[in-house]
Formats: structure tokens, C-alpha cells, sequence
């Protein structure tokens, strides 16, 4: 009789063990309050605007793990989610290698991008994130990379752009919010406001897929 209910009280437990495992993740990640305020509609976007859920990934690009992020973790999600209308994914500054001078140029100089295009910015992303080292040894490499690969852009506005530091206040903005959502460092990836801890491709396809829910 013992050795039965010892057995039975096992089953139960382990019942539980695998509805803990299945439920709380959906719960801590669906159903956590939004950290951060954002305005999206001003932010540079991947997929479409109308998509269920917004994910924003705050950025660095003089960052080592944004390079990797977007090299090795954005291609998997966008492809899995923005190309098919299930959400979109925006991008913030976060300037935290070199705030006051080489992190906030390049993100200015993102901004000025965007101001011209927001599809200069989806394809410049990439590519100013593999040249960072060539980048933070000199800024101004980052605005050459960017007249070369995005020839749609006018060339002379964007570099009064950078040079006035014409887009500072959106910056300044991201900043903020970055701060609201109490962030530490870059990628931080955020799922309809809600972080996402240790953005891999598994965790934030789960908060994702959560989300949809």
C-alpha cells in the first residue's frame, strides 16, 4: 500500500513538474506588464506596421553582441516572423560603449539615415554592425559604408545630418525609454513592451508566439 501511494504521489509530482514547465513560461512572458513606453511609429522597422506584435531591440553599433544579434539572431526572426505578417521589429538607440561620443555618432547618424529612409536603415543595419571595429576606430567610416551601400540616400543631406547632429533628440528619446525600461546594455529585445531575459532565438520566438496568443 506504501509502495503505491509512494508511486501515485511520483506520478502527481511529476504531472506538475511538466504543467509548471509548459504554464509559467507563457505566463511570465504573455501576461507581464509592458516596462517601457514606446513610440514606435517613429522608430526604423522591419516588417509591416500592421503586424500583432512589436518587438523592439535596443542597439549599440558599436556593440559586440548587437554585431553577433543581428548576424547570427535577427536573419532566424525576421525571417519566422516579420516576412510573415506576425510581427515587426523596431530599432532603438541604446549608446553604451562609447555613450558621449563614438556609440551616440553612429546612432545620430543611423537616425539621419532613417529620416531619408527607413528601407536605407533595414539594409545598412547589418552592414554597419560587421564593420564596427573598422567603424570604431573611425566614425566617419560608418557614414562613407552608408553613402556607398545605400544609394538612394542624398548624400550631402545626410552628412548635414551627422554633422549637426540633426537627430539627437530622437536619440535622447530612445534613451529614454531605455532607462524607463530599466536597461543595462545591449541587445535588449522587448516584446510588446515586456523584456525578454537573455534574447536568444528561442526565448524571443517564445515570447513572440506567447504574444500571438
Amino acid at each position: 500500500m506504501n509502495s503505491q501511494r509512494l508511486t501515485l504521489l511520483t506520478i502527481v509530482v511529476a504531472v506538475l513538474v511538466v504543467l509548471a514547465a509548459v504554464i509559467v513560461p507563457r505566463l511570465t512572458s504573455s501576461s507581464a506588464a509592458p516596462v517601457a513606453t514606446i513610440d514606435y511609429a517613429s522608430q526604423p522597422r522591419a516588417g509591416s506596421a500592421d503586424a500583432p506584435v512589436k518587438v523592439a531591440i535596443f542597439l549599440d553599433f558599436l556593440c559586440p553582441h548587437c554585431a553577433d544579434f543581428s548576424e547570427n539572431t535577427a536573419p532566424q526572426l525576421l525571417r519566422e516572423f516579420a516576412d510573415t505578417g506576425k510581427a515587426a521589429f523596431y530599432y532603438l538607440n541604446f549608446p553604451v560603449i562609447d555613450p558621449a561620443v563614438r556609440s551616440r555618432y553612429m546612432a545620430v547618424l543611423g537616425e539621419c539615415v532613417y529620416q531619408q529612409s527607413n528601407e536605407a536603415f533595414v539594409t545598412l543595419e547589418p552592414i554597419l554592425m560587421r564593420a564596427q571595429n573598422d567603424i570604431a576606430r573611425n566614425t566617419s567610416r560608418g557614414l562613407d559604408l552608408a553613402i556607398q551601400y545605400a544609394p538612394q540616400l542624398a548624400a550631402d543631406q545626410l552628412r548635414q545630418c551627422v554633422s549637426a547632429s540633426e537627430t539627437a533628440r530622437d536619440v535622447t528619446a530612445d534613451e529614454a525609454a531605455a532607462r524607463q525600461a530599466n536597461l543595462t546594455g545591449t541587445p535588449s529585445v522587448l516584446v510588446n513592451g515586456v523584456l525578454v531575459s537573455n534574447p536568444t532565438v528561442a526565448n524571443i520566438s517564445r515570447a513572440i508566439e506567447n504574444a500571438l496568443q
